[in-house]
């Protein structure tokens, strides 16, 4: 569990791979795209006011650890997803009992992962200048390592289109986050009790998700020579990329900035970007359902539907950002302290991003398996444009300088995701 910051990448896709579509499923995956949609709008609001509540009770300083530890959790988290989660969703899709064995060395080999990750964590915090205090990274690494496990279980689910458990489970989880960070909160622990809230609540979803979503699944002891094959390492890494590729390019700012500003800089900045993500919500939403919208035949649908889809998530979010760029510093003051009213100008720009934001929000999904490999081309192209322009402009402008570098690459991207949509069809003569 992490901030609730980006996403884009990571949209509840249900592609059906090897067979036909079954009669009536089509509707089961806009449902799931519909449920995932709400439940992350919820979830979000929620953690956003347990951020604004977080930040009250701490000091700038302790915020920035607090946001920063949670920042780089959430950065190195890409390196456990290795294209497993959507390999376990195609297997799901595939076939109806699923390799008990086969599914359970998918997710060890997740673990294995997160506790390298968690390595990797602890030494970009020290190398923040956090060395001192390196057992805060090392209480977060904890729920790096254990994330992948629920996260498996639900990746299998959405291959069933079964949405329902995943919903309820952002909702739910983001509640006891709420209820056990304020009691650590009036307990004094700051900012251990903060980090150790999210520790708790994961730990306890890796035990849960994995029993509740077995009661959906069929898990069978007969050895799967095809779903073994589709789950070893050299299968799934590919598949990878984009969503790798995508966090990181989506995180790696706030690393910069605690590099180049440090702390009470990253706690001011993720203060603005909470704001500008909480905008981004509905359009979010939307494009939950953008590869149901699109149909079987995604690349013929692909432009018009993207087309559709970006600008009705432009005008939703038009008068949203207009209204938090006016009132922002109230805002911030009121969410997170008056500390934070300085946040103003750089919401200011993000709101502006915001527009070209919600629209690749929309489009993303149907690019992504329109044109994979451009894709990701792309979105390379995007995550180093976004490190030059934050080295060359934090520097000068602070925090300001991070929300223009992403409007910038937010807009680039937007014109080359929409221009790799494959065009309509054009009728037989």
């Amino acid at each position: 569990m992490d901030l609730e910051i980006g996403g884009r990448w990571h949209h509840p896709v249900h592609v059906f791979h090897g067979r036909d579509r079954p009669a009536g499923e089509p509707a089961h995956a806009g449902r799931m795209s519909a449920e995932l949609g709400i439940a992350r709008a919820v979830s979000g609001v929620v953690a956003t006011a347990w951020l604004g509540i977080a930040a009250h009770q701490l000091t700038v300083y302790q915020f920035g650890q607090v946001t920063l530890v949670l920042s780089l959790g959430s950065l190195v988290s890409i390196g456990t997803d290795l294209g497993i989660p959507l390999a376990l969703s195609k297997v799901a899709c595939d076939h109806k009992e699923l390799d008990h064995d086969a599914v359970w060395r998918a997710v060890a080999i997740r673990v294995v992962a997160g506790l390298i990750a968690g390595a990797v964590l602890i030494a970009l915090w020290a190398n923040t200048g956090q060395a001192e205090r390196w057992w805060l990274a090392g209480l977060y690494s904890i729920s790096v390592v254990v994330t992948p496990v629920g996260g498996s279980f639900l990746a299998l689910l959405r291959g069933r289109a079964i949405g329902i458990v995943e919903a309820v489970y952002n909702v739910l989880s983001k509640l006891a986050l709420l209820g056990v960070g304020v009691l650590t909160l009036a307990a004094g622990w700051r900012p251990s009790g903060v980090i150790a809230a999210f520790v708790l609540v994961d730990l306890v979803s890796a035990l849960a998700l994995p029993a509740v979503s077995s009661r959906r699944l069929t898990l069978s002891d007969r050895p799967d020579p095809l779903q073994r094959a589709e789950l070893r390492l050299r299968a799934t890494l590919p598949l990878s990329a984009a969503g790798i590729l995508g966090t990181a390019y989506e995180r790696i700012d706030i690393w910069l900035i605690a590099l180049l500003k440090g702390s009470t800089s990253v706690a001011v900045y993720v203060a603005a970007y909470k704001l500008y993500d909480t905008v981004l919500l509905p359009a979010t939403a939307i494009a939950s359902s953008a590869v149901a919208a699109a149909g079987p035949d995604l690349e013929a649908h692909a432009r018009p539907v993207g087309r559709r889809l970006a600008i009705r998530a432009t005008l939703v979010a038009a008068p949203i950002a207009l209204v938090v760029a006016l009132i922002s510093p109230v805002l911030l003051r009121a969410a997170f302290g008056r500390h934070y009213g300085t946040a103003s100008s750089a919401v200011a720009i993000l709101m502006v991003a915001s527009l070209p934001g919600a629209a690749l929000a929309a489009i993303t999904p149907i690019a992504l398996l329109c044109r994979r490999e451009l894709i990701v081309k792309w979105t390379v192209a995007g995550l180093v444009g976004n490190i030059v322009a934050n080295v060359l402009l934090v520097p000068a402008v602070g925090i300001r300088g991070a929300a223009i570098a992403f409007l910038i690459t937010d807009t680039v991207l937007l014109a080359a995701f929409y221009a790799a949509l494959p065009p309509p069809s054009l009728p037989a003569a």
